[in-house]
């Protein structure tokens, strides 16, 4: 992707993120077929987020489960676990 200035010249805007995907773009080119749709497969899932913390000899452990209509995020949900038991 390229921007153009107000004269219609290139701007050269490369950011951390356009290299990651330009390695990717020529690791997966050197692959075969096969090569590839295993190196998909392997990155499709994320491990499930958690949080673990220890109160009074108890852990909990928190995994994500979240209602997208929520007024709550991930912190605020952390805090009231933690503050409830302590």
């Amino acid at each position: 992707m390229f921007y153009l200035d107000e004269n219609g010249y290139v701007i050269d805007k490369r950011t951390e993120l356009n290299d990651a995907f330009e390695d990717i773009y020529y690791k997966l080119g050197d692959m075969t077929p096969e090569k590839r749709i295993a190196w998909f497969k392997s990155c499709m899932y994320g491990e499930p987020l958690k949080y673990t913390q220890e109160i009074d000899n108890t852990t909990y452990i928190v995994r994500t489960s979240f209602n997208e209509n929520s007024n709550n995020n991930l912190l605020d949900k952390i805090e009231k676990i933690v503050v409830e038991n302590n």
